[in-house]
């Protein structure tokens, strides 16, 4: 297995990349750190359509819930925007509907949305690589790598994100910062 069992991970490809970044020792931290933002916005590009976050946004900034059920309208239309795209406008979707429900309102209950969805997906993605890395590589090199992430996931500025995917759309593009002057073999 020379060339890692992240190559069979069954994630998007920028995932596999990300978790390349985690197994080798090659990587330093730093480098595992600044990795993840731009996955998950690459993720949020690809599941969220542009419509989603003005849709949202109305949702969560409308100023007196219904007694009517017109609420669970609206999350019902959210999560249809994003149907057969993903799960995470829907995860962000139930967030901003739980925000919404424990007394939050307006920018506050979006901000809490999109942080918590996006943390959610970074768990579950990290819960299956580590598992995927436990059948692949064994009890020593997922605990490896297991650690290498959480460290990562405790430093990772996922509010910083947030507070960007607010103002503007994701792009599908976003890559790591690469270092001139490094080169490494692929």
């Amino acid at each position: 297995m020379s060339d890692g069992p992240y190559r069979t991970l069954n994630l998007r490809q920028h995932w596999k990349q990300f978790l390349k970044r985690a197994y080798q020792q090659a990587f330093d931290s730093q480098d595992v750190i600044d990795a993840i933002c731009p996955v998950l916005e690459r993720d949020w590009s690809w599941e969220i359509p542009n419509d989603f976050m003005p849709a949202l946004r109305a949702f969560c900034t409308c100023e007196e819930p219904s007694m009517f059920g017109d609420n669970a309208f609206d999350l019902d239309r959210l999560k249809c925007l994003t149907a057969c795209r993903g799960t995470l406008g829907s995860v962000v979707a139930e967030f901003a509907a739980q925000a919404l429900a424990e007394g939050k309102s307006g920018e506050a209950v979006l901000l809490h949305a999109l942080q918590q969805g996006l943390n959610d997906r970074l768990v579950r993605n990290m819960r299956q690589m580590e598992e995927h890395i436990l059948r692949a590589s064994g009890g020593r090199k997922a605990a490896e790598v297991r650690s290498r992430l959480r460290s990562a996931i405790a430093r990772v500025p996922v509010d910083a994100l947030a507070h960007k995917l607010m103002s503007r759309a994701a792009s599908s593009n976003a890559v790591p910062p690469r270092y001139p002057g490094l080169f490494l073999h692929r």
